[in-house]
């Protein structure tokens, strides 16, 4: 006669914990959240900022990111398929955060693209009504945060069906509030270090007000660098003996 299945004990907290596989795309998803809360937080800051940003309204700062949203909203679901399809799940996981943390590096670029033609606009005498804010910038800008997007939502889709696979399907639920819960936290402490980040670059006088920009965003891009490595080294799919069980 056949044996019926060993039911599993219930999921904890702590026993998922200690499942190392589930722990470290844990991790990754967590550190990943902290890197885009504080890209999110960092960035209008950057553009309000007249020290070490652009020092543009609020206003065109909705034009950027309205821009940004419709790109976003016509590629998102384009790119993520058809690099999950092509790729596979593990290898879009690991080339999602080298693909949406390295051009964050650029943002600092888009002050000396302003610069140039708010020069052109005053030496041509045409007005900007109080805001210096050009199109090829607004446009560059735009590009720039919905790439970034992009590939972070590319690196969401991924992470969260792998780290429901690390686990058996009734522990499934366990797992997605300790997700959701350590996520959450992570969320939380990004603006809070991109805002400390943001304010010591500008008024700290350690940091010339002309490399700021540089230093936050280069910060920010090294630490979504690093997550990209801890995916590349750490997460695998794991072996199972018997999937149906999962």
């Amino acid at each position: 006669t056949t044996q019926p299945p060993a039911t599993l004990p219930p999921a904890t907290l702590s026993s998922l914990w200690h499942r190392k596989n589930t722990r470290q795309h844990l991790l990754t998803y967590f550190f990943f959240s902290f890197f885009t809360a504080g890209v999110d937080e960092a960035f209008p800051l950057f553009c309000i900022s007249k020290d070490i940003g652009l020092g543009i309204a609020e206003i065109s700062i909705g034009k950027i990111l309205s821009l940004s949203g419709i790109l976003f909203a016509l590629l998102n679901y384009i790119v993520s398929s058809t690099i999950i399809s092509k790729c596979g799940l593990y290898k879009s996981l690991h080339m999602a955060p080298f693909l949406s943390s390295p051009i964050i590096f650029l943002v600092p670029l888009s002050i000396l693209i302003n610069q140039y033609y708010d020069s052109y606009n005053n030496d041509n005498n045409n007005l900007t009504n109080g805001d210096n804010l050009s199109w090829p910038t607004t446009i560059y800008l735009s590009f720039i945060m919905s790439w970034n997007r992009i590939f972070a939502m590319v690196f969401y889709a991924g992470i969260t069906i792998a780290t429901n696979r690390t686990v058996h399907v009734s522990h499934r639920a366990t797992m997605n509030g300790l997700s959701m819960m350590g996520g959450s936290i992570f969320k939380a402490m990004g603006p809070t270090f991109a805002g400390f980040l943001v304010a010591f670059s500008a008024s700290s006088g350690v940091i010339d007000s002309d490399v700021g920009s540089v230093v936050v965003f280069g910060l920010l891009g090294l630490i979504g660098l690093s997550i990209g490595f801890f995916s590349l080294l750490y997460l695998r799919e794991e072996e199972v003996e018997d999937l149906e069980e999962r």
